[in-house]
């Protein structure tokens, strides 16, 4: 079993950006692109939650393409991250979703240089704002997520409340890489104010 597995989400529905954000550019390359190389720089093997309708098949030695289990297709993130950890293929998982283009490396190493078997999650907390979609979850936790599926409860701050978490906190100035897309303004603002880079 390895130490840590990567899971790259989306599965969203992008209906607020009006199309499919994965295939948005960014510096030639498109957001699921950048992702997988973000997270592969990160660990040796990551899993690629996709939708069904969704032309992905990005599958490679170290990268798994799948979908959200049938009992919970379409439950949103937890669901995908679930349904990742159900193959029991590592200790840990680190999260990270396609709609954060300038999150780096560093960032994701910062994390997992806080893992402690006593603690259920690593999770990076920015101006008291903490981001549960770029963040590490032990095996542990997934008879938790289980329940709050069952449960009809998909959000990620109450599955935190329900784990023992490690808060990073990262800088003011750090905040800029945790920026995600989920409008075409946002995008469109985002290239304008990134073209320098």
């Amino acid at each position: 079993m390895e130490k840590i597995m990567g899971i790259v989400l989306n599965g969203g529905k992008s209906s607020r950006f009006m199309k499919d954000k994965a295939f948005a550019s960014y510096q030639g390359n498109t957001f699921y692109e950048n992702a997988l190389s973000v997270m592969l720089a990160c660990v040796d093997n990551t899993y690629f939650v996709v939708r069904d309708n969704q032309p992905l098949q990005h599958e490679t030695e170290n990268i798994d393409v799948i979908k959200d289990l049938e009992l919970f297709k379409g439950l949103g993130p937890l669901a995908g991250i679930y349904s990742a950890m159900n193959n029991n293929a590592a200790n840990w998982y680190l999260v990270l979703p396609v709609d954060t283009p300038l999150i780096e490396p560093f960032m994701l190493k910062r994390l997992i240089s806080y893992t402690d078997d006593r603690v259920d999650a690593i999770v990076p907390r920015i101006n008291n704002r903490i981001q549960p979609l770029i963040a590490l979850y032990k095996l542990d936790t997934i008879g938790v997520m289980k329940q709050q599926l069952i449960a009809g409860k998909r959000s990620m701050h109450q599955l935190l409340d329900k784990l023992t978490v490690t808060y990073v906190d990262f800088s003011a100035d750090e905040e800029k890489y945790f920026i995600n897309i989920n409008t075409q303004e946002e995008y469109q603002r985002f290239v304008r104010d990134n073209a320098s880079l």
